[in-house]
């Protein structure tokens, strides 16, 4: 859940809220003037797609990016080639500033202004104190060093014979006990992009160390559809670990351009990585599209498997006859979420080749998974 402060009505009237302004010039020869930054994500560079265009020959295309939540606001450097300043320190994470921080971009020089006004009682989402703590934490994560990747083994169904693990993104901090608060702090900053990438690439780094050198499935976001950062950030990952067995998630819901996700199947192939769609069946389910760009596996979502074993006989013969299409497809079934022996003798009998779930083991880290086999073997 965000975090919030409810406001006692009875202790005040009215809340203050600030509005923060650049002070300083646009372009050379211009006089000084002041410049609302507003809510949200505000973008500072010569390109003409910024929010603010500076037509400074030391200034990149999108130089600097500042950041307003709550009543706090942020700088971050966005890979410019002459850096951002805060008070004449070169930043390279999300710094916050306050009334009178001195800010250059490039050869730019702005001083940081705000004003106070009262507005009436309400909810806020974040406090400033909180947010300066999520977004160092935050920092971390996507540099990797907050992350505690966990892994959930895949198994045969068969003979319960463990083939793979699921990546999981954990971090070591407070400020994000679940997935959910890490991801929604991103979305807040337009990171999702960022920490997704961090979390499969410290997950498979990681995850070279599991017994058995079994494939990882790695997760994605759906905002990665976009663009060729994905492509870019999975050519990286295969150069770094060339050998390790590996097999990328997409949801369900995000398979929505068949000529997209030939092209990403395409280079899949050519990076020897597997591909799989994730949760079928919670969303719209298309079977056309497993027709014309078929993954390797697909992962049947959980509200599919989840007591299965005590379903009506019409919801097991869907069961069944998606299960069927699916292997005559050449694609391998895989059933989530299964948590008891019923229920993996249930997918069993369905023609499932594949599962995961709390009845062959809970997600652990790295660490702990090399333990526990060490245990076991010795």
């Amino acid at each position: 859940m965000p975090i919030s402060i409810d406001i006692d009505r009875s202790k005040a009237s009215s809340l203050e809220t600030r509005e923060w302004y650049l002070c300083g010039a646009v372009s050379s020869g211009e006089r000084v003037r002041e410049i609302p930054i507003g809510q949200g994500r505000f973008v500072a560079g010569r390109d003409s797609s910024c929010d603010l265009r500076l037509s400074w020959r030391t200034v990149s295309g999108l130089h600097a990016q500042f950041v307003t939540i709550a009543d706090a606001l942020f700088l971050r450097d966005m890979q410019s080639k002459n850096g951002t300043f805060v008070n004449g320190r070169r930043i390279d994470s999300d710094t916050p500033l306050h009334e009178g921080d001195v800010v250059h971009l490039g050869g730019v020089e702005f001083r940081i202004q705000c004003r106070v006004e009262e507005v009436a009682l309400g909810t806020m989402d974040w406090s400033p104190l909180d947010l300066t703590s999520r977004l160092t934490g935050f920092d971390s994560l996507v540099h990797g060093t907050g992350l505690v990747p966990f892994y959930q083994p895949i198994v045969t169904l068969q003979n319960a014979s463990t083939v793979a693990y699921e990546v999981l993104a954990r971090s070591s901090h407070p400020e994000f006990p679940t997935p959910y608060e890490m991801f929604e702090t991103a979305e807040h900053l337009g990171r999702e992009r960022d920490l997704s990438e961090a979390c499969r690439t410290i997950g498979a780094l990681q995850g070279q160390g599991l017994p058995g050198g079994r494939r990882l499935f790695l997760n994605t976001h759906a905002v990665e559809q976009e663009g060729n950062e994905l492509f870019e950030s999975l050519e990286q990952l295969r150069g770094t670990i060339p050998d390790q067995p590996l097999c990328l998630e997409i949801h369900e819901t995000a398979v929505t351009d068949l000529h997209n996700m030939a092209e990403l199947r395409s280079r899949l192939i050519d990076l020897d990585i597997h591909l799989a769609y994730d949760d079928f069946g919670a969303g719209q389910a298309r079977m056309l599209d497993l027709v014309e760009v078929p993954p390797d596996v697909l992962k049947f979502d959980i509200s599919l498997v989840r007591n299965i074993h005590k379903a009506s006989i019409k919801r097991r013969q869907m069961v069944l006859t998606l299960v069927s299409m699916v292997r005559e497809f050449g694609i391998a079934p895989l059933a989530e979420g299964v948590e008891s022996k019923d229920e993996a003798d249930a997918c069993l009998d369905l023609g499932f080749e594949f599962a995961q779930g709390y009845h062959f083991g809970r997600p652990l880290s790295a660490d702990d998974w090399r333990t526990a086999t060490t245990g076991s073997d010795s």
